[in-house]
């Protein structure tokens, strides 16, 4: 063995004196000595180890791709563009490029080139924008392994003069019976311009064929990589007291040229859907270990907490948020697409530091035991019926550890406890879900009841009525059958308007789904028509002599252009306020300001002139949706044209005003149309009543179906509210008041 030793050392003093080096040389005759240590033994690990890596630890190729997403994400990338190339074959290409903050040699050698880095644990927030980083196990760089046999790796950092490539053969280098320290992947250094940064890996020869099938689970997996809602603030963090991190500026995936919701639009977490829960339930564990319970239904019109009995210490400070979908057409409006939705996507996912964990919310994944649990018994709710996720992060919840496959976390103590704990919150609010459901059902047969008496009372009158004739009267049974269906009729008449009322919202409610569609496509084809309208007028006027009538024609053509994209752009805005259930304190001011900016255009091609003024200017509502305001605006809106249109009004004028009255915000919105007729006054709030022809249409106006000012009265009342006819100002010809209560704040400064 001495011989041996003294041979080893004696090369290896020769190696070392060489010029150039021969670094493999050296790392050969390094390892043989480190062998030969009487007193030691080492680990060493074969080559095939980054197969066994790349292929046990990152087993599905969607999982693979979306550690590669999370490693762009923890350079700080804006944006990962992912590209395939003859995919729908083995052996194709899959180039992965983001603008992240690159890789020195250094970076390279100590971090990516080493197994099970603690560089992430070390430093868990992303440099630039302190985004908390993905990866804790340092094994997310095998997922190129897993993809494909050749990867060729291009890296720079900004403000760097050289991008750094590296080659690595996977199939050919790395094969058993190797030492993974004796591969040899070649480095090379190139000029490249400095401001430019970021990384890109050509991966060759996939292991895979990918299908349309495969794309649908990266989009899916894209989908939830990251929280469809509001990032607790406790995932961010500010270097110092006095430094902070630059603004997030967001994180964009592009595949094969297109974003997510340009190639799988049904994928899109669309507000239609969320809007259509029957609850919102929210739980959270205080840093005591205390559990507290939160469920808010708007369409129950309830909210209720609780506080658990149960101490949840071991697994430390956390939140989690979740919609309850009860699939009832009295609770939704399509019932069928609702379902179909929460098919797809429903379930209760976890985020650690701001990431998907796997497997928890997929379809088939039942972690809360919500199907075979015995509480079930009485949630009778499975994974569609619920969409939300568990916040966790690894300081407050340290005993909440992701395994080694990154898929799923290890079930211990604490993990038990979460489970316990999100279960008592959804058994408690399903509960108390149901219970409201049961009082609910119980006043609608109340009020039934007493429709039905309303009705009775009437034929009872009818009776009376009868009985109460001078003796000698004739009463037999044909009088008698008479006032019987006279009441009947009567009764029929209301019976048959509130069911017309209902069908007529009904079908506004599903014409909504068509019009958010429309102004969608909308208004990308205003934009993209407006490009090609420039690029035209400056190609004809180049070819024309009569310049002049060429720019008129134009400018009427843009003006039109620019009434269909204030119109879009109005519904948009109307569609993005509508969705949501949050009440709140509406500013007036803004409102009206906004209001009149949408319609600016129009009102000009309509020579209509504008007055608005809200004193005082920082007035607000009581809570209800900034949508029923808008509502309001634009029902009066569209009856002020109508008016002023029948009247050939010379003179086309409105004005908007918000004052303060007592305990109310009013707005009184006036015209210069002819007004209301003394005859139809007290039938303008009722459903369906209307002046306007159907045939006369205006692109604003439309054709009246004389809902209009039905619905301004609803919104009035449902908001303890009022909409009245008042008396105009000098110059105006017809005046509309709406009030409703003013914000308890401000209802509080004016009482001190």
């Amino acid at each position: 063995m001495s011989n041996i030793l003294t041979k080893l050392k004696t090369a290896l003093q020769q190696e070392l004196i060489k010029e150039p080096l021969n670094f493999e040389r050296i790392s050969e005759l390094h390892d043989q000595l480190l062998a030969l240590d009487p007193q030691a033994t080492r680990f060493t690990v074969d080559a095939q180890h980054i197969h066994r890596l790349g292929f046990e630890l990152v087993g599905k190729q969607e999982t693979a791709l979306s550690e590669l997403i999370k490693n762009a994400y923890d350079a700080d990338a804006t944006y990962i563009n992912i590209d395939f190339k003859d995919y729908d074959k083995q052996g194709g290409t899959l180039i992965i490029s983001d603008d992240g903050n690159g890789m020195t040699l250094f970076d390279i050698r100590e971090n990516w080139m080493r197994l099970s880095t603690s560089d992430k644990e070390k430093n868990p927030l992303s440099p630039l924008y302190g985004r908390s980083r993905a990866g804790r196990k340092g094994i997310g760089r095998f997922a190129v392994e897993r993809l494909g046999k050749q990867l060729l790796l291009e890296t720079k950092k900004k403000d760097e003069t050289k991008k750094i490539r590296v080659h690595f053969d996977w199939d050919i280098q790395y094969k058993s019976g190797k030492l993974l320290t004796r591969i040899i992947n070649p480095i090379e250094q190139f000029s490249a311009e400095q401001n430019a940064h970021g990384t890109t890996l050509r991966i060759g020869k996939l292991w895979d064929k990918w299908t349309k099938n495969d794309f649908i689970q990266i989009w899916k997996s894209v989908l939830f990589l990251q929280p469809p809602f509001e990032i607790p603030l406790c995932h961010r963090a500010s270097k110092n007291d006095i430094e902070t991190y630059a603004p997030d500026p967001g994180f964009k995936v592009r595949l094969n040229g297109e974003l997510r919701n340009e190639a799988v639009p049904e994928l899109s977490i669309e507000k239609n859907f969320l809007a259509n829960r029957t609850a919102l339930i929210k739980g959270w564990i205080d840093a005591k270990g205390k559990g507290h319970f939160k469920v808010h239904s708007e369409i129950l019109e309830f909210e209720d907490k609780q506080d658990s009995e149960d101490n949840y210490q071991e697994v430390g400070s956390l939140e989690f948020e979740v919609s309850y979908f009860i699939y009832n057409s009295k609770l939704m409006l399509s019932v069928h697409q609702a379902r179909q939705f929460g098919k797809k996507l429903g379930g209760i996912r976890v985020y650690r530091d701001g990431f998907r964990v796997l497997p928890y919310g997929e379809p088939s994944n039942d972690w809360l035991q919500l199907v075979i649990g015995e509480r079930n018994r009485l949630l009778k709710a499975k994974n569609e019926n619920f969409f939300g996720h568990v916040a966790l992060t690894s300081a407050e919840n340290p005993a909440l550890e992701e395994t080694a496959s990154r898929e799923g976390l290890v079930e211990n103590e604490a993990y038990k406890k979460l489970c316990d704990f999100i279960k008592e919150c959804l058994e408690w609010a399903t509960l108390r879900v149901a219970s409201y459901r049961q009082l609910e059902n119980e006043q609608v047969n109340s009020n039934s009841k007493n429709h039905q008496a309303s009705a009775s009372g009437a034929l009872q009158e009818h009776i009376d009525e009868l009985k109460n004739q001078p003796q000698g009267s004739s009463i037999d049974a044909h009088q008698m059958a008479h006032q019987l269906e006279k009441v009947q009729a009567i009764v029929k008449k209301k019976e048959q308007k509130d069911i017309q009322y209902s069908e007529m919202l009904r079908v506004l409610a599903s014409l909504g789904i068509s019009i958010a569609v429309f102004s969608h496509e909308t208004g990308g084809a205003v934009t993209r028509l407006k490009a090609s309208l420039t690029n035209l007028h400056s190609r004809i006027l180049s070819a024309c002599q009569n310049s002049t009538e060429i720019n008129e024609h134009f400018e009427q053509v843009n003006q039109t252009t620019n009434r269909l994209g204030d119109l879009a752009s109005y519904i948009s805005t109307q569609i993005e306020h509508s969705v949501t259930r949050n009440k709140d304190n509406i500013a007036l001011y803004a409102v009206i300001k906004k209001f009149i900016e949408q319609f600016k255009n129009y009102f000009n091609t309509r020579k209509i002139s504008f007055e608005w003024e809200v004193i005082p200017n920082v007035l607000r509502t009581a809570p209800m949706h900034r949508s029923e305001i808008d509502a309001v605006l634009f029902n009066f809106l569209t009856n002020a044209i109508k008016a002023m249109e029948r009247n050939n009004a010379e003179q086309r004028c409105i004005k908007i005003t918000a004052t303060r009255q007592d305990n109310f915000a009013i707005i009184r919105f006036q015209d210069t149309g002819a007004g209301v007729a003394d005859n139809i006054k007290n039938s303008i709030f009722n459903a369906f009543f209307t002046t306007s022809s159907q045939n006369r249409q205006d692109e604003i106006a439309g054709p009246g179906c004389g809902l209009g000012l039905k619905i301004v009265s609803d919104i009035a009342k449902v908001n303890k509210g009022f909409v009245r006819l008042s008396e105009p100002d000098t110059g105006y010809g017809c005046c509309f008041e709406f009030g409703v209560p003013i914000s308890s704040k401000q209802l509080k400064l004016a009482e001190v």
